[in-house]
């Protein structure tokens, strides 16, 4: 058993926990991030496919009166768990595509043969362009952001208190920014490089992350998938 600490936002971290618990493992929980749903209006369209890269994006959609209307358009999905999410609120046609952003625009660039009208829900903080790199491809692209993350500025008492006392075994990081915030939460390069934890990491780029902000004990998924990274524990 694995005492793991859990940074990604609140909704997608009891998801992992219930996963770790699973597995055998005591999760706790400490969103290094807090979502934050946007009320703007959705523009009318109309639109052949809705984009969303993350489950956050679902989420703001659940208690909109747009969601019905929406429901009925093709919807293209980044990872499993958010295709998975997307049907379980009742979009009919899903399609998952590749793990990442890139993933998507690769198999787009193959399969889209006529140029699409697509309305692509995100946050107002992205590591990538995908309206630009689909509008090189023929494709409109309309940007809506739906909700904004807000970096956590100190850890919870439990969380403190545990790192504290050597009780946690495990650090899971989802994302740069979350890695930011924890590494801002921990005091710095110091504080961080005076956790003996091991820090697991999504993906290539979030261990670097990681790495420049002091951790000695870094490693990061094969995939960037969360089966992937839980295997690593």
């Amino acid at each position: 058993m694995a005492r793991v600490l859990v940074t990604r936002p609140l909704d997608e971290a009891r998801q992992t926990a219930v996963a770790l618990e699973r597995y055998g493992h005591q999760p706790l929980v400490d969103p290094m991030l807090e979502i934050v749903f946007r009320a703007d209006p959705l523009p009318a369209g109309p639109f052949d496919v809705l984009i969303v890269t993350s489950g956050n994006a679902l989420a703001a959609l659940r208690h909109r009166s747009e969601l019905d209307g929406l429901a009925a358009i093709p919807l293209v999905a980044v990872g499993k768990r958010t295709g998975a999410a997307a049907r379980a609120l009742g979009f009919a046609e899903v399609e998952t595509l590749g793990r990442d952003v890139a993933g998507l625009v690769a198999h787009v660039t193959a399969a889209w043969r006529e140029p699409k009208r697509a309305l692509y829900l995100a946050g107002a903080d992205r590591s990538s362009d995908l309206p630009a790199e689909l509008a090189v491809l023929g494709h409109r692209v309309t940007l809506v952001e739906i909700y904004e993350a807000h970096q956590a500025a100190r850890f919870q008492p439990q969380t403190q208190a545990a790192l504290a006392a050597g009780a946690v075994d495990v650090v899971l990081h989802y994302s740069a920014r979350t890695a930011d915030a924890f590494i801002a939460c921990a005091g710095g390069r110091a504080g961080v490089a005076g956790l003996d934890v091991r820090h697991l990491c999504l993906s290539r780029k979030v261990a670097e992350v990681m790495r420049e902000g002091g951790a000695a004990k870094v490693a990061f998924a094969a995939q960037p998938e969360e089966d992937a990274l839980l295997a690593l524990i």
